[in-house]
């Protein structure tokens, strides 16, 4: 192992990296072990007592919290010889606690790789050992076999990480029926200038009780989806958040497709039609007052589904693509991709125990994997679990745009075997394309053309630096055959070698 340097390679990767563009889970735990928004170090059991190991888990899944805890009911019920310790963090709380936490030799005995590193970075530093031995062939087979990836829950022949769910995007738009009703919006709008219109109209009725949109303004990595899947919905080449993909030769960040989503979010703040909240809240707290009524327009992923329909039964809702400018058709959004999720800690003294935690999350006995699905809350890695529970009328909706408006679109690690170095390597350029997004709804950026090309060309230098270093040929982020209306498949990669 190398822990010696965590304290430098992981913890400046991870602080540097952008946060996933998933949503970030609100600060609670799955049973009752509460922990606060500035927490850093959530402390270890000193000792199992009276024949009973304690498992501890920490992740960030407040999308299936609640299924999560009843999963934990009927372990604990199942295995009275094991207690569940379990801490749900927020996306930017699990960053840093993870690394003090294994920086201390007291890391959880399963937990996900925060967002930013790599699989091959965290299994180099000690972090993850591979589950091969403790888990079944019956268990690895039930998967779909997409759900296995190399350098994310594999490295050569050693199974380190399982994920929790299939990929899908999480940047449709959800819309509030009755809002638009009352605000007079009788067709859902499809590009900017018919959102725009919709969000003054509602915004014009709503008289500072009610507007056009809300997001989680304070999460940069929701407003850096919401800006690369406009971007891309406008036809432009980019890659999804955490990847890096360059456009003629340079960082896409400044180009015209840019420009234009992000002069369509300067609109909106100009028109007084996004929720002047939005820059101070977190994702679940634009869910929340989306639910309550405070706006007609919400940019999320699947997960609300599952949140609002326990919580907001009543609440009256549908579900529509990533808007496009106008006159723009046969667009895309970036296509969900394959991550890493939970593994076992090197150093768990319950590997076993671990791994039997690892199973029961995905076996129809517990429920987990089924209940999330009936609820809308994602789509399973288990096929057959979809077939029988995806009932959920608001996440067909969903999956069914999703299909539809997504497309594959090539990855470096699939194409160099020196990827994970360089994603190991490269640094997140400040202020970033979510950073700028933040400061365009705070109105502390009104040149973001200039913020652009200044972001594209220091992003430009320093991928070149990261390549140089970690000896990869920089003209490897090119990808000349890409059709960014169709899905890149293994035949494109094998044309370009």
């Amino acid at each position: 192992m190398k822990l010696k340097r965590l304290g430098t390679l992981l913890l400046t990767a991870i602080i540097a990296a952008t946060t996933l563009a998933g949503c970030g889970a609100m600060p609670s735990t799955g049973n009752g072990n509460e922990t606060g928004e500035n927490a850093s170090v959530i402390a270890a059991t000193e000792e199992d007592t009276d024949g009973q190991i304690t498992l501890r888990v920490v992740d960030w899944s407040d999308g299936s919290a609640t299924q999560r805890e009843e999963f934990h009911k009927k372990f604990e019920e199942a295995h009275p010889d094991i207690k569940i310790e379990y801490t749900m963090l927020t996306v930017d709380q699990f960053k840093n606690t993870i690394v003090t936490m294994i920086k201390s030799g007291e890391g959880p005995d399963l937990f996900p790789i925060p967002v930013g590193l790599t699989l091959n970075t965290a299994v180099e530093e000690g972090w993850f050992q591979p589950i091969n031995d403790y888990v079944t062939d019956e268990f690895r087979n039930k998967f779909d076999p997409d759900a296995f990836a190399e350098g994310v829950t594999d490295i050569g022949d050693d199974w380190y990480t399982v994920t929790e769910q299939m990929p899908i995007i999480q940047c449709l738009f959800f819309y509030n029926k009755d809002i638009l009703n009352q605000a007079g919006v009788t067709e859902v709008p499809t590009t900017y200038s018919e959102f725009r219109e919709a969000c003054k109209k509602v915004t014009e009725m709503g008289n500072g009780n009610v507007y056009g949109l809300i997001d989680g303004g304070k999460q940069m990595n929701r407003m850096d989806v919401m800006a690369r899947s406009l971007a891309a919905a406008a036809g432009g080449k980019i890659a999804a958040t955490q990847k890096v993909l360059t456009d003629n030769g340079v960082a896409p960040y400044d180009s015209k497709e840019m420009k234009e989503a992000l002069g369509f979010i300067k609109g909106l703040v100009d028109d007084g039609s996004i929720h002047p909240d939005t820059i101070n809240i977190s994702a679940p707290e634009a869910r929340e007052l989306f639910a309550q009524g405070q706006a007609a327009f919400l940019c999320q992923g699947m997960w609300c589904v599952s949140q609002w329909d326990a919580n907001y039964p009543d609440l009256n809702y549908g579900v529509m693509a990533v808007p496009v400018p106008d006159g723009v058709t046969n667009t895309y959004v970036q296509a969900g991709e394959l991550s890493p999720w939970m593994g076992i800690y090197k150093q768990s003294k319950h590997p076993k125990e671990a791994a039997e935690y690892l199973m029961a999350l995905y076996d129809e006995q517990y429920g987990y994997q089924q209940s999330n699905v009936e609820s809308g809350s994602f789509v399973s890695c288990i096929p057959e679990i979809n077939e029988k529970y995806m009932t959920n009328e608001h996440m067909k909706q969903y999956y069914t745009i999703a299909e539809e408006t997504s497309r594959v679109v090539p990855t470096l690690v699939k194409r160099d075997e020196k990827a994970n170095d360089f994603y190991a390597e490269v640094k997140d350029v400040q202020p970033s394309l979510g950073a700028i997004v933040q400061g365009i709804i705070s109105q502390s950026i009104t040149d973001y053309d200039s913020a652009l090309k200044t972001l594209a060309n220091d992003t430009t230098t320093e991928w070149k630096r990261a390549s140089e270093a970690v000896g990869m040929d920089y003209s490897s982020l090119e990808f000349p055959n890409w059709d960014a209306t169709k899905d890149y498949t293994d035949a494109d990669y094998e044309t370009l070698k």
